[in-house]
């Protein structure tokens, strides 16, 4: 039995002499060696989660990490398809690989800054799925001078491609959302059907045996002329594609003629400023170019960029130009004008007018104050015995003045810090002062000054 103890018993003497030395090492300096205090440990071993992946070409993917000391490097063995390689802040960290052409196998790495052993996730990086061809196509029984835009009270086809490494993805489930604009989808059960019964705005279908989702969306009547979104999601990987299209205000006469946008309204920088010095391009679509822009005013101009010499400044000579509404700077300390529904006229060369409005409104923002000045302008004369008053514009009060005259005084008048008394003492005897007193008033921010001609003697 005392043999079977023995060699335990050993170790741990062993060991407690050890502690002991450490204790003794701690006590007095450790002979000259330091310790860093033990980094906090949440677990000895690392994890990474999800351990094996799929990642899609575009689409973000978030990884949990723990244990170890909290404190993380990774490394991907292929920078060029899935880019990290360094410190991550935080317990997790989301990464989108880049395009591939086929399947790629990617190994991610992570080290804590202890002596946990590092652990891998083997990813798969698969190709985007959601091709860059969502197009929105008119219906061919739409007015023709409403391209390319979508009449209002027009339909149109929605379409997009979900293909992976160039082959097609048959009866895949495909998301089509109305992001922004006058639109909806039309149900046609079983293929598209509405994702939420009665919300139009949203339809589902699979893709055919090509590979291409088709929907219909329909623009609500005589809405105005504007920019839409359309959105398409792969429904498996969650991989999307937006399109922004035109809407053109259609109410039967025939060609189409809009502006994009119809109205513009400028916003000033601060509460109670209205907009200056500031301009924006509006597009001429339909009609029959060209056409000619009239109206403006002081407060609002217009003009056309043109190369060509014999342009009297307001042709606009082909569909889609554009001209540059703009409203010019005022003078120093003027107010900008607000104003509604200021009209321009843009005339095609049948003689049609549309009108597009221009308004300038006031900000939110909070003005600076104006800085401190003395609205007298100096410098003033000043006799012995007398005063003076010089008043003061902008800045904020309480205002501090002060005088560099020792037989000089300047103080606010009371109740009103607008109106500074300056004040020539006399009682100077045989003794001569400056003849130039400088009164400096402050609010603190901003400082103006103003200088008073004395007397040299005020007996």
């Amino acid at each position: 039995m005392n043999a079977t103890f023995s060699r335990p018993i050993a170790h741990l003497a062993r060991a407690a002499a050890a502690l002991a030395a450490a204790a003794v090492l701690a006590s007095c300096g450790g002979g000259g060696v330091s310790a860093n205090p033990s980094p906090i440990v949440d677990s000895p071993t690392l994890t990474i989660l999800p351990a094996t992946a799929v990642m899609y070409s575009g689409l973000p993917t978030t990884f949990v990490l723990s244990g170890g000391t909290g404190a993380y490097i990774v490394a991907s063995s292929n920078q060029a398809v899935l880019p990290i390689s360094g410190g991550v802040t935080g317990r997790s960290v989301t990464l989108v690989p880049n395009p591939v052409a086929s399947d790629t196998s990617v190994t991610l790495t992570v080290r804590d800054t202890g002596n946990a052993a590092p652990v891998n996730a083997t990813v798969t990086v698969k190709p985007g799925t959601v091709n860059n061809d969502l197009t929105i196509t008119p219906s061919s029984t739409q007015d023709a001078s409403c391209s390319p835009a979508v009449c209002s009270g027009g339909d149109a086809e929605v379409r997009v491609t979900i293909s992976q490494g160039g082959i097609p993805l048959a009866a895949r489930g495909v998301r089509f959302e109305a992001v922004s604009g006058s639109f909806t989808f039309i149900e046609a059960p079983p293929q598209v059907r509405y994702e939420t019964p009665g919300n139009p705005a949203v339809v589902v279908t699979t893709t055919d045996e090509t590979g291409i989702a088709r929907a219909r969306i329909r623009v609500t009547a005589l809405a105005p002329s504007q920019t839409a979104q359309v959105q398409a999601t792969d429904m498996l990987s969650g991989a999307y594609r937006r399109a922004n299209f035109a809407i053109a205000q259609f109410n039967g006469n025939s060609p189409a003629y809009f502006t994009l946008p119809a109205s513009l309204t400028f916003t000033g920088p601060f509460a109670n400023v209205c907009a200056s010095q500031a301009s924006a391009f509006v597009s001429v679509y339909g009609g029959v170019p060209p056409y000619f822009v009239s109206g403006g005013a002081s407060f609002v101009t217009y003009r056309v960029q043109t190369l060509d010499p014999t342009n009297p400044g307001n042709r606009i000579d082909r569909n889609g130009g554009a001209f540059i509404v703009e409203l010019p700077a005022v003078a120093p300390g003027a107010t900008p004008p607000c104003f509604t529904d200021f009209p321009l006229g843009v005339t095609d060369s049948t003689g049609r007018t549309i009108t597009v409005v221009v308004s300038s409104a006031a900000g939110t923002g909070t003005a600076p104050a104006t800085p401190v000045a003395v609205s007298t302008p100096p410098p003033q004369a000043l006799v012995c015995g007398q005063q003076i008053s010089l008043v003061v514009t902008g800045g904020t009060t309480p205002l501090n003045v002060g005088s560099n005259h020792e037989r000089v005084t300047a103080v606010a008048v009371t109740g009103s810090d607008r109106t500074i008394t300056v004040t020539r003492l006399t009682g100077d005897g045989a003794v001569n002062y400056p003849t130039v007193a400088r009164i400096t008033i402050t609010d603190g921010t901003t400082t103006a000054f103003a200088d008073v001609v004395v007397p040299a003697n005020c007996p």
